[in-house]
C-alpha cells in the first residue's frame, strides 16, 4: 500500500484506510483553518453588501432598498425550509 501523508505536517499516516490525518491535532487546526477562511470570505462579502446599501441609501434609492429587503426576506424564508430527503423508509 502507497504511504499517505498528513495534509497539515506531512507525516506519514498509519491506521485505516480511510484515515486523512496523523493525529488530532491535526485534524483540529485543518478544520479550524477552513473555518477561518470561510468567515474571512463572508465577512468580506458582508462588508461590500453594507458597502452598497450606504451607496443606495446616499443616492436616497428608497424603492430600491425595500425591494432588496423584500428579497431578503424572501430568501431567509425559502433557506428555513429543510431539504426533503428522497430515501424510501
Amino acid at each position: 500500500m502507497k504511504g499517505r501523508k498528513c495534509p497539515v505536517c506531512g507525516k506519514e499516516v498509519n491506521g485505516r484506510s480511510d484515515k486523512r490525518f496523523c493525529s488530532d491535532e491535526c485534524r483540529i487546526f485543518y478544520n479550524n483553518s477552513l473555518g477561518r477562511t470561510r468567515r474571512a470570505r463572508n465577512r468580506k462579502q458582508l462588508s461590500a453588501i453594507r458597502s452598497n446599501i450606504m451607496e443606495l441609501e446616499r443616492a436616497n434609492a428608497r424603492f430600491l432598498l425595500r425591494t432588496l429587503s423584500w428579497i431578503s426576506k424572501v430568501f431567509r424564508i425559502l433557506c428555513s425550509f429543510k431539504k426533503v430527503s428522497n430515501e424510501r423508509e
